[in-house]
């Protein structure tokens, strides 16, 4: 499924930001100047399907982002052909997809951004999972930075939302390229960076 226009998509950013004004009347963007230009590997907590929204409409990215979801979600009517439109391309959490490897490493390399939730899953009420080691994976790979980002857990209608965009940073590792387990590691760090982000806000 082709992705919205550039024209299309500001359109539609600028009516999401009305319609979640409605919702959330307080709204705080913290760090956009963090974000930045050309590929970037942008890594989120994850706990609703409205994330990814959340992260390209108040981003304010230029371009539209390709989005890394599980499968499962784009099979959903009507949600899952308003994430295509929106950059959002299957992964199969079951195993290693190579498709949607090749698909994100594609993306990075025509100098676009990539957002990824390593949980792989929907996280609430203070808990944590493992997460996936493909971010750090394609990121390392292609050598561009992570910009790890928090978005408010809660998201009950006139709850306060934050989204906080961290400083892009490149992963260290020993060899040319880290093994599965330092990638296992660094994804560890890359998490509990996101959630130490959103502490006092």
């Amino acid at each position: 499924m082709k992705m919205f226009s550039r024209r299309t998509y500001l359109a539609l950013r600028a009516f999401l930001i009305v319609v979640t004004h409605i919702w959330h009347p307080v709204i705080r963007v913290h760090g956009k100047e963090n974000i930045p230009e050309g590929a970037a590997v942008m890594c989120s907590n994850h706990s609703a399907f409205s994330d990814p929204i959340w992260i390209i409409v108040y981003g304010n990215l230029p371009v539209l982002p390709r989005t890394m979801a599980k499968q499962e979600l784009l099979k959903i009517p009507v949600l899952g052909a308003l994430l295509k439109k929106l950059g959002a391309f299957p992964v199969d959490r079951s195993g290693t997809d190579i498709s949607a490897i090749k698909t994100a490493m594609k993306t990075i390399k025509e100098g676009n951004k990539l957002v990824i939730f390593p949980e792989g899953t929907r996280i609430r009420g203070g808990k944590k999972s493992e997460p996936h080691s493909g971010a750090l994976l394609i990121a390392t790979r292609t050598q561009v930075p992570i910009v790890p980002i928090f978005l408010s857990r809660k998201k009950h209608p006139f709850s306060k939302i934050d989204l906080v965009f961290g400083k892009p940073y490149h992963p260290e590792y020993s060899e040319k390229h880290p093994t599965a387990e330092e990638l296992d590691k660094l994804s560890v760090e890359l998490m509990d960076q996101i959630y130490k982000m959103g502490e006092n806000l």
